[in-house]
């Protein structure tokens, strides 16, 4: 943009995309276009979004078909920054700055926040929390603390006091807020083949499920209270009085399963 003239819609399409919370909603996006370029009709810059968008569907004329796209559509009506899929992160080459693991975990926020801005490791209360938090923390592989309102964040990432509750949020924005946190998650970790161990519950790991399935790498779900280190991508267990965290977890379910073999085996015996 040249001194003395005004924007381009598609500029500050641009723009507001790097500007708005992610994912953003394309009301969101029109309003703060046109609270910058009031003389141009809302309709000029909804068409603009639409190409502007590499998954928009359309296959009509576009007269910016070949500039990179700006947007990527997450849901309807819900939007995220394009980002350039890396040839070498196709060839199976990490991106600069993108970390190659087996295993990364991320810790959901829970229990109530501190009242002041401080780390995302440090804001969160409960007992579920730090239990997992100190366990990703000595665990040596690359964790992240993730919450309703934030998404994916560095341990170290300074955050404010925050309530937003996940699961009372509405499943457009679960949705959304599943495939914006992959997104986040793929610019840090290179994602095809990798193990994504999400604590904190179902609430934040079933957004996750198919964002993650669709860029290669598998989610794992403990069951509360059975998170081991062990696992592909785990260290090695160094405690020799219990090698297999899991053991008393397959030694109830095998009592288990030899109750309801010998109930079918004998059918009649409870009634006698």
């Amino acid at each position: 943009m040249s001194a003395g003239t005004l924007p381009t819609i598609w500029e500050l399409v641009e723009e507001g995309a790097s500007t708005l919370h992610e994912p953003f909603s394309r009301a969101a996006l029109i309003n703060w276009v046109s609270a910058r370029r009031p003389d141009v009709g809302v309709s000029s810059i909804a068409a603009h979004i639409q190409f502007a968008t590499v998954n928009t569907g359309t296959s009509g004329h576009n007269p910016f078909a070949g500039r990179t796209p700006l947007l990527e559509r997450v849901d309807r009506g819900r939007y995220v920054r394009f980002r350039e899929p890396s040839a070498d992160a196709a060839e199976g080459t990490p991106r600069p700055g993108v970390v190659r693991a087996q295993r990364v975990l991320l810790v959901g926020s829970s229990g109530a926040s501190g009242a002041d801005p401080m780390p995302a490791a440090e804001m969160f209360h409960s007992d579920g929390f730090r239990r997992s938090r100190d366990l990703a923390a000595r665990s040596g592989l690359p964790w992240f603390v993730v919450t309703a309102k934030h998404g994916l964040l560095d341990p170290d990432d300074v955050i404010g006091p925050s309530e937003v509750d996940l699961g009372d949020q509405s499943i457009t924005y679960r949705t959304a807020w599943g495939e914006w946190v992959a997104a986040q998650l793929g610019d840090r970790v290179q994602l095809r083949g990798v193990t994504v161990e999400v604590h904190g519950g179902v609430d934040f790991a079933q957004p996750l499920r198919q964002p993650l399935a669709r860029r290669g790498a598998a989610l794992e779900i403990p069951l509360p209270g059975t998170w081991q280190e062990t696992g592909p991508g785990w260290p090695a267990p160094h405690d020799e009085e219990h090698p297999h965290g899991d053991a008393p977890v397959r030694a109830a379910l095998g009592r288990l399963r030899e109750l309801v073999h010998r109930h079918r085996a004998h059918p009649d015996s409870s009634a006698s």
